[in-house]
């Protein structure tokens, strides 16, 4: 039987891309009162995707971006900026994984909270074989 991606090797994996490229915290649960700026990741969705040789999985992953409480967008700007350029980079998935495609579809949000925090979420898909096909 061939073994899928775990949901928390692929959100680690997610974390450590961000953290690494941008040097600003990633969580999968945001602690309450986590001072901001951070970024925060969900999977929203799974399915299949196999190609006539491969076993593939397609994760349809929100990323949120939350500044700092301003009056000005400079800061939600900054983090848009350090995450598209952060996941430029493929993430590392753990062995017997392979990426196949790492894509991101759309900046959904661009919200300003109550407490006066930019909020942006971005939707991303990764492709991800697990396994081949043989006859």
């Amino acid at each position: 039987m061939l073994k899928q991606l775990n949901y928390t090797d692929l959100i680690s994996a997610i974390q450590k891309r961000i953290e690494e490229n941008t040097g600003i915290r990633c969580y999968d649960m945001v602690p309450i009162n986590a001072p901001s700026p951070f970024y925060y990741v969900e999977i929203t969705g799974k399915r299949k995707s196999d190609t006539k040789t491969m076993f593939c999985e397609t994760y349809n992953v929100m990323i949120h971006a939350l500044s700092k409480a301003s009056s000005s967008s400079v800061g939600i700007f900054d983090l848009i900026n350090k995450l598209e350029e952060a996941m430029t980079e493929d993430i590392v998935l753990p062995e017997g994984f392979n990426l196949i495609m790492q894509t991101q579809i759309a900046m959904n949000n661009l919200i300003t909270e109550e407490t006066k925090e930019k909020h942006a979420i971005f939707q991303y898909d990764f492709k991800i074989s697990y396994g081949f096909k043989c006859k």
